[in-house]
């Protein structure tokens, strides 16, 4: 029912009592300045021996009495000529003063329902990086200006998310790459000090290598998730996702193999002999998508314990054993650098691997769900059908 009046709604209702109103007022104003004018005319001509009187509405009235011979047609045409002189006159300026008083009206009307364009247009001038939690919050009827507010804000509320978390993302990737680096500056200072013999040089250089690892590894998760954030700017194909499914998994049978993993790779539906049905992606992002899902499987799970990889039509689903899941903290876990528990082997995680799914995915337009698998572990599906 608040659409009904919506400022289009108002504005022409009011503009059209507007027009109606000032031109009943003209019409009135001219009707009555041509009746007066008549009168006047009528009582001058009489007063000059013309047969024509007003009557007692001030309208002319017909002589009683016969008019001298040649000055009933003169006089009546220049009674005529002289009435349409003077309605032409207040013609003209009933509808001058018609059009000022609706430009007027018009003026008014339009500042009065314009006003909070000022309004948003002062609060997005305000607005920046260190005041994004300001809001326009028009009052008023549900019209075209308080929807748009309501959807000035509400981009106000993504972006105010958007900078919070990019300055936590931020201050939680200088972290982690500050503790490589203390970790490798101590190991030059302890480990290869001026007495230091041959076991110490191995020692220092086995630690450097492995944090030289860590960071390299870290930088590289950066550079994927920036890459999948930046967009897919056209570079899609048709990739069989079952058959790409099916090259990761044989690629990480090693790794699994080492941490004592079983890994699976099942494709189900129609034409599951030859691949799940193709699907238009950006082949390189899909495949870190789908090997990140797999890496993760198998380093948060424990000795004895199995990876399902199946593709169902549209559907990617990874299952893993592993540690019990708090249902709270699943939800969390595609956020960066949130980690659920120690990764199998001692090995550290860039933290990353989830939130690089969950931004391949939102470039694509896919959903991810993660569910804490019951006896532990964690289920995680892609559905890749477009939205």
């Amino acid at each position: 029912m608040s659409r009904v009046w919506s400022l289009r709604t108002r504005t022409a209702l009011a503009f059209a009592v507007t027009s109606m109103a000032l031109t009943a007022a003209a019409i009135v104003f001219v009707t009555l300045g041509s009746q007066h004018a008549i009168a006047e005319v009528v009582v001058a001509d009489a007063a000059g021996g013309v047969a024509i009187s007003p009557d007692a509405s001030g309208g002319p009235r017909r002589a009683t009495g016969p008019a001298p011979d040649g000055a009933a047609a003169p006089g009546g045409i220049a009674i005529v000529s002289r009435v349409a002189a003077l309605q032409w006159q207040w013609s003209a300026l009933g509808i001058a003063g018609a059009g000022v008083v609706a430009g007027l009206t018009g003026w008014l009307l339009s500042r009065r329902m314009l006003a909070p364009l000022d309004r948003i247009a002062g609060t997005a001038e305000r607005i920046s990086a260190s005041t994004l939690h300001e809001r326009i919050d028009l009052r008023g009827p549900d019209d075209e200006l308080r929807r748009l507010s309501r959807t000035i804000d509400g981009l106000l509320d993504r972006l105010e998310t958007a900078f919070a978390s990019q300055r936590r993302f931020v201050a939680q990737a200088s972290h982690e790459l500050r503790t490589p680096i203390a970790v490798q500056r101590a190991a030059i200072q302890i480990g290869l000090h001026d007495d230091a013999d041959a076991v110490d040089v191995a020692r220092a250089r086995a630690e450097l290598l492995e944090q030289n690892r860590r960071t390299e590894h870290l930088v590289e998760s950066l550079l994927v998730l920036a890459e999948a954030e930046r967009g897919l700017d056209g570079r899609t194909a048709d990739v069989d996702l079952g058959v790409l499914a099916g090259a990761v998994v044989d690629e990480a049978q090693a790794a699994a193999r080492e941490a004592g993993v079983r890994l699976h790779c099942k494709v189900f539906g129609a034409g599951a002999g030859a691949g799940a049905r193709a699907v238009r992606c950006e082949p390189v992002l899909t495949r870190q998508l789908v090997h990140n899902l797999v890496d993760n499987a198998i380093e948060y799970n424990v000795p004895g314990g199995h990876v399902d990889v199946e593709v169902d039509g549209t559907v990617l689903r990874v299952r893993n054993t592993g540690p019990e899941l708090d249902d709270a903290l699943v939800p969390n876990l595609t956020e960066p650098f949130r980690r659920a528990s120690a990764a199998a082997g001692g090995r550290r995680h860039s933290g990353l691997g989830l939130s690089i799914v969950e931004a391949v995915a939102q470039a694509h337009g896919w959903r991810v769900s993660l569910t804490a698998r019951p006896g532990g572990g964690l289920v995680a599906e892609v559905d890749v059908s477009p939205r």
